[in-house]
């Protein structure tokens, strides 16, 4: 769903000064878990993986305790898959639905090991739901699937890992800066998916503008454009945006930090992170105010501090933009 799955990545690196804390903040938007289910038949990996796709759904991919808890309500003596593996990053284990590193896991003892080289995909295989690395082709185990959905689309996650549904149609602030002399702002557009309802709206992402100072870049798709609005041409280049096959990157720098936006196009996902100290509780937007306090990251442009996602998401829409 180019959907806030968004998994934005902002990936801030600081050039950090002597004595300063580094701090990283990773803010996936991460699928909505409607319900889990269980398919049973020994099957490989990829079998397992084909099976739950055929139902509309995906092989379990737990990013949380909670999540792994949920899963495991359904587990009886057995193997089962999950959608994890290191097939695409030999060493770094990463999800299926959106090709990123694990932010969860529940290895047994001396796992992962790789065993003979060839153990690259993840397996429950005890009834405390410990996760073993195997190899994705031999035909042993079940597959742990999970459903995604839910009238909240897309799911959203502060960078202070506060999440909350917002369904937000046309242009938004995502992150910006807010200081007193702002220097960038990153804005998106959402527009109704084509299995929305009246009753039931569900939005994806369609575009992503950046601005850092005179300098612009515009993703709408796979269509791209950067520039400049005036200034000195020769000032140096800020914003670098790299199309690849699947995916569009794009880097920029502000003052000592600089941020990474990765958009999976297929996946429909958006990923942002932010490393440094440099912005804590100077950004605002969807995203809140990376100040490590989850419970003031609905404040709106006036200041004030909203109980209400709805009302929080609505207060960032971009007026002026259509």
């Amino acid at each position: 769903m180019l959907r806030l799955l968004l998994i934005l990545a902002v990936t801030c690196l600081t050039l950090a000064v002597p004595h300063e804390k580094l701090v990283e903040k990773r803010s996936p938007i991460i699928p909505i878990i409607e319900q889990y289910h269980v398919i049973e038949g020994q099957m490989d990996w990829y079998e397992a993986k084909a099976a739950c796709e055929a139902n509309n759904w995906e092989l379990a991919q737990p990013r949380t305790q909670f999540q792994m808890n949920e899963i495991m309500k359904l587990y009886v003596a057995g193997f089962y898959w999950l959608g994890i593996s290191d097939l695409k990053h030999e060493g770094t284990f990463t999800y299926c639905w959106d090709d990123m590193p694990i932010t969860y896991e529940n290895w047994d003892v001396g796992e992962p090991n790789n065993e003979n080289g060839i153990e690259h995909c993840v397996e429950v295989w005890k009834l405390d739901g410990k996760w073993n690395d195997v190899d994705c082709n031999i035909s042993r185990a079940n597959a742990f699937c999970e459903q995604h959905g839910g009238d909240g689309e897309p799911h959203m996650r502060t960078f202070d890992e506060r999440t909350y549904n917002f369904q937000g149609i046309g242009w938004y602030y995502l992150f910006k800066d807010c200081n007193d002399h702002p220097r960038f702002e990153v804005t998106t557009k959402f527009e109704p998916r084509e299995d929305s309802t009246p009753d039931n709206i569900k939005t994806r992402t369609i575009a992503i503008n950046v601005t850092v100072g005179n300098q612009y870049a515009i993703i709408d798709g796979r269509d791209v454009t950067t520039g400049r609005t005036g200034g000195h041409v020769t000032d140096a280049k800020v914003i670098t945006v790299q199309e690849e096959e699947k995916d569009i990157k794009l880097h920029f720098t502000s003052k000592d930090t600089t941020f990474s936006l990765k958009w999976t196009l297929r996946k429909h996902v958006l990923d942002v992170s932010l490393s440094g100290s440099f912005y804590s509780g100077k950004l605002c937007g969807l995203m809140g105010n990376a100040d490590d306090d989850p419970r003031n990251d609905f404040q709106k442009p006036d200041g004030t501090i909203t109980k209400s996602a709805i009302e929080f998401g609505e207060s960032w829409k971009v007026t002026d933009k259509k």
